[in-house]
């Protein structure tokens, strides 16, 4: 079976789902709220584990009046969740999630400062793992998570959700950065940007819009199917995760494409449901893509 590890930020959403953002000073009452794991790696993680792959999360939380519930929903899910704080005394970061019904779209309020300071064990933590993804977050822990990966021949992917001063220094270990239609390169094009800093192949979602790659492989545009959109909270979540666990079940970086090609796949479809995991509760099109990872790691003849 596919092991991957997905190392970086784990949080709390509180979702509230609204008709309007309220203006200064207005108060407005919501169509429905939820509470949810949250943040780029962990929601990546619950990804690989929906599509029946192994799933191990590092990411840093320490102990708050909302751990357990943390630890609790991972341990349903299937993931095996390493805490580098565990036993360390926290506030209660949480992060606040507003859904607009009409189009879908999410505005989002990050939870607070995180300790950027525990424990690294990267080897340990890269055990029988076939890929890894690294969302930025963690201080020190991309680079070296990034760099004994590259040691062991583990490839990498990057969830560029937003441009981090750290990135440049590991990029170099980094087969796929796939960054997000906003992310702002401290000079010109994005993807140039990542390539130059040492990225193997690097490529930019773009919404509804077609991923754009370019790198080791040459160029290409992977196009993505148009939907109706209910939700798109954590879709660029779903986009690596499903792009690690490809990956990994592939077992050849010179497959980019298709690994690429088959997260986009599963990105598109979760926007159509409620939270960055709605698709995985319909059980007939979890299978299919289950069944479809599954066959991206049967070997060719």
């Amino acid at each position: 079976m596919t092991r991957v590890l997905c190392a970086g930020l784990v949080t709390v959403d509180v979702i509230h789902r609204v008709r309007r953002v309220p203006e200064r000073n207005a108060k407005l009452f919501d169509d429905g709220q939820s509470i949810s794991v949250g943040g780029p790696a962990a929601n990546a993680a619950r990804t690989v584990a929906a599509l029946g792959a192994q799933a191990r999360l590092v990411a840093a939380y320490g102990d708050s009046p909302v751990t357990a519930f943390l630890a609790g929903t991972l341990a349903d899910e299937g993931i095996q969740w390493v805490d580098p704080l565990a036993g360390s005394p926290n506030p209660t970061p949480v992060s606040s999630v507003l859904i607009d019904i009409g189009s879908g779209d999410r505005a989002v309020i990050a939870g607070g400062t995180r300790t950027q300071t525990y424990p690294l064990a990267p080897n340990e933590w890269l055990d029988g793992v076939d890929a890894a993804l690294i969302d930025g977050h963690g201080g020190d822990l991309p680079a070296a998570v990034a760099r004994a990966a590259r040691q062991c021949g583990i490839p990498v992917v990057l969830d560029g959700g937003s441009y981090k001063e750290t990135m440049s220094a590991y990029l170099g270990d980094v087969d796929l950065a796939l960054l997000s239609e906003d992310f702002l390169a401290p000079q010109g094009d994005s993807i140039t940007w990542a390539l130059r800093a040492g990225a193997w192949t690097a490529g930019r979602s773009a919404g509804p819009g077609a991923i754009d790659l370019d790198g080791a492989l040459g160029r290409a545009s992977i196009p993505v199917p148009s939907v109706p959109v209910v939700d798109t909270l954590g879709a660029g979540d779903v986009l690596h995760g499903a792009c690690a666990a490809a990956l990994g079940a592939l077992g050849d970086r010179e497959r980019i494409l298709d690994a690429v090609s088959f997260a986009s796949r599963v990105a598109t479809a979760s926007v159509g449901y409620p939270g960055a995991l709605g698709w995985a509760r319909d059980d007939q099109l979890r299978d299919a893509f289950r069944r479809t990872l599954r066959r991206l790691g049967l070997p060719r003849h």
